[in-house]
């Protein structure tokens, strides 16, 4: 269908109410009430520490609508929210539920994005934001809102208006800044604890701070992950370079992880040396917070030590939204540098260094993401490669091959799987029209609109169509 009679043929499914305000095809229905109804994913790694805070914001959960936990990139907010939400699985009986911002490009989307999780379909004649609010009107459940900093605006909005509307709802949210709602708690994520300076400990005593034993678990991890087995342990040889590494990193969660992603290539002690030259290039004449300049040495000293091909496809894959295939991966990270039967290689090789993370995903397929800060780090590398323009071409190319290629299927006996797997690239599509729109690159956004209108219909994203459609 053509776009111009896409756009005219939805708004008059909509207005004659030909569309049912049922649950859309592929959702998941929502059952309430019940128990142990949830999205939240499964660990990729062990939790380490943060025992006193997962009691106190639960308890604080239980007194307040909305609880912001805030802090510095990599302080851990997003893991800290995810184990107090398993924590409450079956303390809510409609369900505790995982809403991620940060592959939203568009504050508008926010609506769908928690429509979207929790299988709410779009009534016909009436903005989504009301249909949510009368979904959720007389339901007990926990929202969680992850990294809302770079849509505060809409959070804020749309915060308030479930808030105000929703008396059995809670609202867990993460946020490098507060939303600033009324009566919202904010609760301040700080780093882990890391031996003071005048502390001469026993390596068994220093496993009592919570940044040694994170290090210590994450390089077992890493040499298992190598070599199989694992020889790592926290002695008196190694321990004082071990506290050295937590001390410099300041206890960031993140900034640890990375460190330790070089056990087995490095020593404890070369790790540790390595660090001490590049955070030191971090002293005087900045204004951002130490920590951030901590989180940031930590990853500049992480990049320089890649190869050539991995620090490209790096900066590269950074151009996904809510994750990527190893396809779409070797599509769009493919070029000068890095060939595309060397993709996988390499990005192997980030995975190992912890600055990719691999999961399993669906159809038994492995699907690749970056955490939110190494993936804005990694953006500002992509910019300052001046290859970004082209990368966002390749990516928006990949998905509209994938919309088109979907698109005769959608009437077939595999619809539903299509449907699916479109479902599951959405950040990436809407990244790809985004990246179209900004570029006026037309004949592209009009062939995404006549290719994408069969799976706005199908899984209810009608009013989003409509939107980008025009």
């Amino acid at each position: 269908m053509q776009p111009a009679a896409t756009t005219q043929y939805l708004r008059d499914e909509i207005a004659a109410g030909k569309l049912s305000p049922t649950q859309p095809t592929g959702t998941p229905q929502v059952e309430l009430p019940g128990t142990g109804k949830h999205n939240l994913p499964a660990p990729r790694s062990s939790f380490v520490g943060r025992e006193r805070e997962i009691v106190e914001v639960k308890r604080t959960l239980a007194m307040a609508d909305l609880v912001t936990l805030s802090g510095t990139g990599g302080c851990g907010k997003t893991r800290l929210a995810l184990e107090v939400a398993r924590d409450l699985v079956g303390v809510y009986p409609d369900g505790v539920w995982l809403v991620e911002l940060a592959p939203l490009s568009e504050g508008a989307l926010l609506p769908q994005a928690v429509a979207a999780a929790l299988g709410v379909a779009e009534r016909p004649g009436s903005p989504l934001l009301d249909t949510l609010l009368d979904a959720l009107r007389d339901k007990e459940l926990l929202l969680v809102l992850d990294n809302c900093e770079h849509l505060i605006d809409a959070a804020v909005h749309f915060t308030e208006a479930l808030l105000g509307s929703c008396q059995g709802l809670r609202v867990l949210a993460t946020s490098r800044e507060a939303l600033n709602v009324d009566d919202e708690v904010v609760w301040r994520v700080d780093p882990l604890s890391v031996p003071g300076e005048q502390d001469r400990l026993v390596a068994e005593e220093l496993e009592g701070y919570e940044s040694v034993r994170l290090f210590v678990e994450r390089a077992l991890f890493v040499e298992r992950a190598l070599y199989g087995s694992s020889g790592f342990a926290l002695s008196a040889d190694n321990a004082s370079a071990v506290v050295e590494v937590c001390r410099r990193l300041e206890g960031i969660p993140l900034a640890i992880e990375l460190g330790a992603a070089w056990v087995g290539t490095l020593t404890v002690e070369q790790i540790s040396e390595r660090l001490k030259i590049s955070l030191g290039l971090l002293k005087g004449g900045r204004t951002v917070a130490r920590r951030q300049q901590t989180l940031r040495g930590a990853m500049d000293w992480s990049y320089d030590l890649l190869s050539r091909q991995e620090q490209v496809l790096f900066g590269r894959l950074s151009i996904f939204a809510g994750g990527w295939t190893l396809e779409a991966g070797e599509v769009v990270g493919s070029g000068d540098t890095v060939e595309k039967e060397e993709v996988l290689e390499v990005l192997w090789q980030l995975v190992n260094k912890s600055l990719v993370v691999a999961e399993a995903g669906t159809q038994g397929t492995a699907r690749y993401r970056m955490l939110e800060p190494i993936r804005q780090y990694a953006q500002e590398k992509l910019k300052e490669s001046e290859e970004a323009d082209e990368v966002g071409g390749r990516h928006a190319a990949c998905f509209l091959a994938l919309a088109e290629e979907a698109e005769p299927e959608m009437a077939g006996p595999h619809a539903r799987l299509w449907v699916e797997r479109l479902e599951g690239e959405h950040d990436n599509i809407r990244e790809a029209l985004s990246w179209v729109l900004q570029w006026r690159e037309s004949e592209l956004a009009l062939r995404f609109g006549g290719a994408l209108w069969q799976f706005w219909h199908a899984r209810g994203h009608l009013s989003e169509g409509i939107k980008w459609l025009e």
